[in-house]
């Protein structure tokens, strides 16, 4: 091991590696903040990967993801529309705290979570390398499936104040995803003879139009800006608040450690990837922290803090399943995967022996790029925090057109525009009566990984999955938190009631 991790730092740190990490940063900071996606750097990559040192090209492709994570929350904070990837459960605090004028405490504290998580995510995933393969042998099918059901339900159950429409817009967001070619059968379902439904209703037109629609809608009819609080303060940028974020992180360093955890385990499982991590850790957050139940969704730090420290973990967790069982932990990594292959290196057991130093010099590379990226972030973040006050009359056709651009440039498809305006529509009308939108978003994330494993649980284990010691202690811990999460939603609704009643009095 030591002797690999030398040759790692020694073939890291020449000039190829460090100049493709100086061109990619740049690159990877614009993609990130773009809020449908920018330039296709993955498939640049790929387009030229047998070209290239695999020295190069991977550590290249892994720093880009990870950088590329670490600016997702960006506009997710500033005008509550998703990064390219998801953080939905950053937008339920961090837009909030945007409105009230504290979009650089929001920031500060993100970036400091995300370091610390992009470097536990490197760590957990140092640790298991040695037992990486055992780690995973003690998980199936069943396990799988459950892991991924308890990711759509946990978004469900945190609908504050909403549960049973938590409950069903999940399953509505899981009936819609079985639109299109079934996984298991090859059949076409429910297109109704539409040949753009058969590979199914794409992601990127749907979150944006249910996120984006709405909230730019509602800073043009209530023509304010984002920002309603403390606008000079934010006019004059000072990096006062930013500070005060940094601070109350580290404030909380055993929530960032206990969401880092949480990422990087769930990172670990195949076909899982973040989405179902950031809910994970932000459920953990709101049901463990003091007064939690009562301040969170109101703009609350800590609802940032959990998320993102699991957002960054991930990258370390889903290189398990990808690098040593050929298992893409994420679309990102079924890339990776696909360049180890073009560069001529098989996925599996020789990544723990023959290629131990590449696999080392990928660890690193993801604590090396949130080391990298964090601080420019920070740097800049109280001009970015400007962003909050710009009048919605200039804001709204400025993020309209990069969104429609967006939409259009992943499949050039008319119909993505089309069902982009469809989930507007539909996102106006769960806004305006209190339909909680995010299940409906990782229910269609997470249906095809269900679907797969609940078909090869039946398959293999029949209801004996139901007697496996791994799949019993999931759901009991499942069944515990879903039954405190609901009891505390119960006494905060009560407490509300009679703080309502006494103010009547």
């Amino acid at each position: 091991m030591w002797e690999a991790s030398v040759s790692a730092a020694q073939q890291l740190f020449s000039p190829g590696p460090l100049i493709a990490f100086a061109i990619i940063t740049p690159i990877a900071l614009f993609n990130g903040v773009m809020i449908a996606g920018g330039v296709p750097v993955f498939i640049l990559l790929l387009s030229f990967a047998s070209q290239l040192d695999p020295f190069i090209a991977l550590p290249a492709a892994v720093f880009y993801a990870a950088a590329n994570d670490a600016t997702e929350p960006i506009p997710s904070i500033l005008i509550g529309v998703p990064g390219s990837r998801g953080s939905q459960a950053t937008i339920i605090d961090g837009y909030p705290l945007a409105r009230q004028g504290r979009a650089g405490e929001a920031l500060g504290a993100v970036y400091v979570s995300s370091l610390v998580g992009g470097v536990v995510g490197a760590i957990c995933l140092m640790a298991v390398l040695p037992v990486a393969r055992e780690i995973l042998k003690i998980f199936g099918s069943a396990e799988f499936f459950l892991l991924g059901l308890l990711g759509i339900a946990t978004v469900a159950l945190l609908s504050t104040g909403a549960m049973v429409k938590g409950l069903l817009t999940a399953a509505f967001g899981l009936a819609i995803a079985l639109i299109g070619f079934s996984p298991i059968s090859g059949e076409v379902r429910a297109s109704m003879g539409i040949g753009y439904l058969w590979e199914g209703l794409p992601l990127v037109p749907m979150l944006l139009g249910l996120f984006a629609i709405p909230e730019l809608a509602n800073l043009v009819v209530s023509n304010t800006t984002i920002a309603t609080e403390r606008l000079d303060e934010v006019l004059a940028g000072s990096s006062g608040d930013v500070k005060k974020g940094m601070r109350e992180a580290l404030r909380h360093k055993w929530l960032i450690v206990r969401s880092s955890l949480i990422g990087a385990f769930v990172g670990m499982m195949p076909g899982l990837g973040a989405v179902p991590a950031h809910w994970i850790a932000y459920a953990q957050a709101r049901q463990t922290e003091k007064g939690a139940s009562e301040t969170f969704g109101t703009g609350d730090i800590r609802g940032v803090i959990a998320p993102e420290a699991s957002n960054n973990s991930v990258d370390g967790g889903v290189l398990v399943p990808t690098l040593f069982f050929s298992i893409p932990g994420s679309p990102q990594m079924a890339l990776i995967l696909a360049m180890l292959i073009l560069v001529g290196i098989q996925p599996g057991p020789p990544m723990l022996d023959q290629h131990l130093d590449l696999t080392i010099a990928l660890v690193w590379t993801i604590a090396l790029a949130n080391i990298i990226v964090v601080p420019i972030v920070l740097r800049f973040a109280p001009l970015i925090a400007r962003v909050t006050v710009i009048p919605p009359n200039v804001l709204f056709p400025l993020v309209m057109a990069i969104i429609t651009i967006g939409v259009f440039q992943t499949s050039q498809s008319l119909g993505d525009l089309a069902l982009f305006a469809l989930a507007g529509i539909l996102g106006l009308f769960m806004k305006a009566y209190g339909w909680p939108r995010p299940p409906i978003v990782i229910a269609i994330v997470l249906a095809e990984v269900v679907e797969k494993y609940l078909w090869l649980s039946v398959n293999t284990y029949g209801w004996t999955m139901f007697q496996r010691p791994q799949f019993i202690s999931i759901l009991v811990v499942v069944v515990i938190a879903a039954l405190i999460g609901m009891r505390v939603q119960r006494n905060a609704a009560k407490i509300q009631a009679a703080q309502a009643n006494s103010a009547k009095d």
